[in-house]
């Protein structure tokens, strides 16, 4: 997450998990959107009574907004069209169903129109062109390669509209982290986007209109806690992996982690290019300067990158942490030492575990303090995933998460847990 507090994608559908985890439904969070969307349009356009609104939608999430921002107008007197670009049959997730299975049985003031064809959209067109404001629920941050017939010329459709154009979370066209448009995107005069900024949004600027961020009821905790939303975007970016070298003791449990995950790992040796667990054995720091990642159990005061996984008496010792604390009092010097070390410190031990990479904070209070096999797999599944290239603060993130499933569920449980992740 930037300091302007623009987010990802990625990030944002992590946080979403964590706040499901957490136990806010998705479903409550769609609802949130699209109430703010319709709330949003009301006060743009002084009212909805009898205002003709056109809700375009897509198959995925965003379109899933959409619906819930038609029922909303629709109860503020709109007179509400709502066009879904694709077939009824691929909408994809439970929330976008119910919500558009709420909306066709709205009869008495929702019109439904399906657009699956170009021949198709001729029948929508005096629609859009005769509203008075035309939503954008299309792709949102859901756009994947070139736009294809019928969803392009209905965005060029969208674009020679004379109503207001508004954007639901991001323009349908926009590549949500970078701002670029390949081919054509929707040219909105308001885009309402969610919980934060997208990263895109900047850069999009003249696509966007004025930006509206709405808070939707994600908890601060889903960005904080290390979650199954964590868990699932490292497993998303493993990529071709290192060898790892042991340069200390490990436990069965570390072994068998990394045989999980097909690794190929060694005692000793040189450590050059790559993963070098360096355990308590400080001084072979300098036999692994140049390894890819260093993951150490004791805090080194020397600048160089690494991951350290220590408990709280080193925390105490090297970094002056007390335990009892406030959690943001920890965050705050954990962060200050990890920016002046340059380096990712995961602290365990206690009821709260503590991770930093020298500008963001996560924590873990779920079946903590951890038991042995608890940390085992804490040590275990960090060497996995920088072992995968994973950068070793998400690394941990996820190790974090991961760790205190395999507390409560044992090791045994892993592989189900990362397979579900993974699907």
């Amino acid at each position: 997450m930037e300091s302007w507090g623009g987010i990802s994608s990625a990030e944002m559908r992590a946080v979403d998990e964590n706040a499901e985890w957490l136990g806010v439904d998705r479903i409550l969070l769609m609802e949130n959107a699209g109430s703010s969307v319709a709330r949003t349009v009301y006060q743009w356009l002084g009212g909805l009574a009898e205002k003709k609104i056109v809700v375009i939608c897509g198959t995925g999430n965003n379109g899933g907004d959409g619906f819930v921002a038609a029922r909303h107008m629709a109860g503020l007197g709109a007179r509400v069209t709502v066009i879904l670009l694709g077939d009824q049959s691929k909408i994809r997730t439970p929330e976008a169903k119910k919500n558009f299975e709420i909306i066709m049985k709205m009869r008495g003031t929702i019109e439904f129109k399906n657009v699956k064809s170009l021949e198709d959209l001729e029948d929508v067109r005096r629609d859009i062109m005769e509203a008075e404001a035309i939503i954008d629920a299309i792709f949102g941050t859901g756009i994947k390669g070139e736009i294809r017939e019928p969803w392009r010329s209905a965005i060029n459709l969208i674009n020679s509209a004379r109503g207001l154009k508004v954007a639901v979370d991001i323009p349908s066209g926009v590549n949500p982290d970078t701002g670029e448009v390949k081919d054509i995107a929707v040219d909105a005069n308001l885009t309402v986007t969610f919980h934060r900024p997208k990263l895109g949004l900047p850069a999009a600027g003249d696509y966007c209109g004025e930006v509206v961020v709405a808070p939707i009821g994600i908890p601060p905790e889903a960005e904080l806690i290390m979650g199954p939303g964590d868990a699932r975007l490292a497993l998303n970016m493993m990529r071709d992996k290192l060898e790892v070298v042991l340069l200390d003791d490990v436990s069965e449990d570390v072994v068998e982690i990394l045989k999980m995950f097909n690794l190929t790992y060694r005692f000793g040796g040189d450590a050059k290019g790559r993963i070098a667990y360096l355990g308590t054995k400080t001084d072979l720091v300098d036999s692994c300067r140049d390894a890819s990642t260093i993951i150490s159990l004791n805090l080194l005061d020397e600048k160089i990158h690494m991951a350290t996984i220590i408990d709280w008496k080193e925390a105490e010792n090297k970094i002056g942490l007390r335990i009892d604390q406030s959690s943001g009092k920890i965050c705050d010097e954990l962060t200050k030492k990890a920016s002046d070390l340059n380096k990712v410190i995961y602290i365990y031990g206690g009821k709260t575990d503590f991770l930093s990479n020298g500008s963001r904070c996560k924590l873990s209070w779920i079946d903590r303090p951890l038991n042995e096999v608890g940390l085992n797999a804490l040590i275990g599944l960090s060497i996995t995933f920088t072992a995968y290239r994973v950068d070793p603060f998400r690394a941990l993130s996820a190790a974090g998460y991961l760790a205190g499933h395999v507390a409560e569920h044992g090791l045994s449980s892993l592989l189900n847990e990362v397979n579900r992740l993974k699907s």
